[in-house]
């Protein structure tokens, strides 16, 4: 349950929205995406986000290098002590039990079913040979792939075709790969074509699996979290409802306080420095993933988010990194006004990701929590 990133991501990332269709395999909405657009963020072409550095651009305090946030955010008179209604933050039984739905999720078992066709939703287990012309390609092939239906995952047409087959069957996946699909090479390293190419992969269906979740008890609670390694340990289920009670009203408390500061400050402009770093690690991020995929940039964006291009992403995008600048300036300016540094603690909290994100980014992520820790204290809840 530790935290990782997930503040800090907001920030440098491309929004909640554009992740989560890259993580479904979902395309962006197509009245958003029906033109091109063009913005004053300019071209991908523009920008170096293929040697992006989490730590470009930030010093070893955390601030933007050569950067007083004060010079660009004017912060609201009460921004120490804003003022906070309890019920726009109490978290509500249905958020509570949600939580636990979650965590008893991650703690399930996995059923094998052998005894039924494969429908939507369902995660089968396959294994499968792809072929372009008749010639097998180099990651065209998997054995004992979980792959979950209508995920989105393969290229359009594979998922649909496996549903109604059942375990133990044999049959053909007819697909078509989208244009923009990178090249593979066959077994003797020969290029093989596969944008735009039709496709046939043989699939096997091994079994369908099922979750089977825990029931939850204060004897479940108590083996899974008797030393749950903070101060409040966890044996009952009543215990641990109260602990996840106490763990949303902060998170909302903290949403509400930076929600008010956000829209009771004023920006001057935003340095283009601060700009163009949300872009290069928004065109950073989808390059990466892009590859995971099998895409070059554009390929992604069009077959996954539903973009006409990364340039017309980033038109659509614009609003969003003007925000997550916006409040990346916004803490470094509460930072300077109360002289907030972060604790040995709060850095030590991510001193197991400096080598993949740089120390000064850990160190910004670390003050993050300070600016937060400090705004929430000062909030007058009532």
């Amino acid at each position: 349950m530790k935290r990782i990133f997930t503040k800090a991501l907001c920030l440098v990332c491309t929004g909640a929205l554009a992740l989560s269709l890259a993580a479904c395999g979902g395309k962006a909405d197509s009245a958003a995406s029906s033109m091109v657009s063009s913005s004053a963020l300019g071209s991908a072409s523009d920008y170096d986000y293929q040697n992006f550095n989490y730590s470009d651009g930030l010093d070893e305090k955390g601030y933007w290098e050569g950067i007083r946030a004060l010079d660009y955010v004017t912060l609201p008179e009460d921004f120490a002590s804003v003022a906070i209604k309890r019920s726009d933050v109490e978290p509500t039984s249905e958020e509570v039990e949600e939580q636990i739905s979650d965590l008893l999720s991650q703690y399930s078992s996995t059923e094998h079913i052998t005894d039924r066709a494969a429908a939507d939703g369902d995660t089968v287990n396959i294994n499968y040979v792809g072929s372009v012309n008749n010639v097998e390609f180099t990651g065209g092939s998997a054995e004992n792939y979980d792959l979950t239906l209508g995920s989105g995952t393969f290229i359009d047409g594979f998922e649909d075709q496996i549903i109604g087959h059942k375990p133990g069957e044999t049959f053909d996946v007819n697909v078509t790969f989208p244009d923009g699909y990178s090249d593979s090479t066959d077994a003797s390293g020969n290029a093989v074509k596969l944008s735009g190419q039709k496709a046939v992969f043989t699939v096997t269906l091994n079994y369908i699996s099922e979750s089977v979740l825990p029931e939850l008890t204060d004897s479940w609670v108590a083996d899974n979290f008797g030393s749950f390694g903070t101060p409040n340990n966890i044996y009952t289920v009543e215990a641990l409802r109260a602990y996840y009670q106490e763990q949303l009203y902060t998170s909302n408390l903290n949403t509400a306080v930076m929600d008010h500061l956000l829209e009771n400050s004023t920006f001057k402009s935003i340095p283009q420095q601060v700009m163009d770093y949300q872009v290069n690690q928004c065109l950073n991020y989808y390059s990466t993933l892009a590859g995971y995929y099998g895409y070059d940039l554009d390929g992604l964006v069009q077959n996954l988010l539903g973009y006409e291009s990364t340039d017309d992403m980033l038109a659509h995008l614009e609003s969003s990194l003007e925000d997550y600048s916006k409040e990346a300036l916004l803490y470094q300016a509460v930072a300077e006004s109360l002289d907030i540094t972060p604790t040995q603690e709060q850095l030590d909290a991510y001193s197991d990701y400096k080598d993949t994100y740089g120390q000064n980014y850990c160190t910004m992520v670390a003050l993050m929590d300070a600016v937060t820790s400090t705004l929430t204290s000062g909030a007058v809840v009532s």
